[in-house]
């Protein structure tokens, strides 16, 4: 009998309520902020939101290494793990995932326990939902290989909208220019980004706050496939009170999926994506890996 263990990296943003009596572990990333190093796992969230606005340096991730990732394979096979399945932040991103390749390889030298890693080629809960997706069938009784080819199904279906109240950070992190960003909030300008197959690339862009969100949720039913079988979820960092609620109601008026849940986003995404962002998650049309 096939006693199979997943693994996602810390930036997949999973709760500690949505992990409990599942068989995945974490794996956390290190972040480095005010002469502190802490794992992602262990800071509260919100207080990091706070932290992060007021930052003058961007914090910075320590990566997962491939030693880390071998003691987490080691330790599986101890504890009576048959089948390992490991899901990660995006390629593009980071090196979390090479490493965790770069240990599975190391592994296969002394173990015959079967072990997958698979390229999330994406961000925060927009993966992690599919290792819930995923716990979920082994608890079904389907084997391994369906188990991970199903991940890589939906792994190529992975989409979402994001979108930032402020600049700033973008403009900190390298994603925009400083005079791209010092143009665009003085003419109140707010981007939209697609994020498919590991990119990050701008969709469209609206002038004001109160137009973010509608124009969110038509890019959304343009791209989204059957978007009335679909769990939707909004991600969100400190946006503006009640812009949450906003885009539930909008999100379910425009787009009419079978069901919207909300989810906040954690520190490592927070950093580039900023602590006045949000994103909504869905599936498109499978892209080639």
């Amino acid at each position: 009998m096939e006693n199979i263990l997943f693994i996602i990296d810390s930036p997949g943003d999973l709760t500690k309520e949505e992990l409990r009596g599942k068989p995945i572990w974490v794996s956390s990333v290190h972040v480095n902020y005010n002469g502190m190093e802490r794992l992602e796992t262990e800071i509260d969230v919100r207080r990091f939101w706070q932290e992060l606005i007021e930052l003058e340096e961007i914090p910075r991730t320590t990566m997962i290494t491939p030693n880390d990732w071998l003691r987490t394979y080691r330790k599986a096979k101890a504890e009576g793990y048959t089948h390992i399945l490991v899901h990660t932040l995006s390629s593009t991103a980071s090196g979390i995932c090479n490493s965790a390749m770069m240990a599975a390889k190391l592994f296969a030298d002394e173990s015959s326990i079967p072990i997958e890693v698979v390229d999330s080629r994406t961000y925060s809960f927009i993966y992690g939902r599919n290792m819930l997706k995923c716990a979920d069938m082994a608890a079904r009784g389907m084997p391994f290989a369906e188990i991970v080819q199903n991940l890589r199904d939906l792994t190529r279906r992975n989409r979402a909208i994001l979108w930032v109240y402020t600049l700033k950070h973008l403009k900190k992190s390298g994603r925009i220019s400083g005079m791209s960003a010092f143009v665009g909030e003085a003419l109140g300008i707010r981007p939209l980004l697609l994020i498919k197959n590991g990119v990050i690339a701008p969709i469209d862009k609206v002038r004001g706050d109160r137009n973010i969100v509608p124009r969110m949720a038509q890019l959304v039913l343009e791209h989204a496939v059957a978007p009335e079988t679909q769990r939707m979820e909004i991600l969100y960092t400190e946006v503006p009170p009640g812009e949450v609620e906003r885009a539930v109601n909008i999100l379910g008026e425009v787009v009419r999926p079978k069901e919207i849940v909300t989810h906040e986003i954690g520190c490592a995404v927070a950093i580039n994506a900023g602590p006045v962002s949000m994103a909504t998650c869905f599936y498109g049309e499978p892209f080639e890996m």
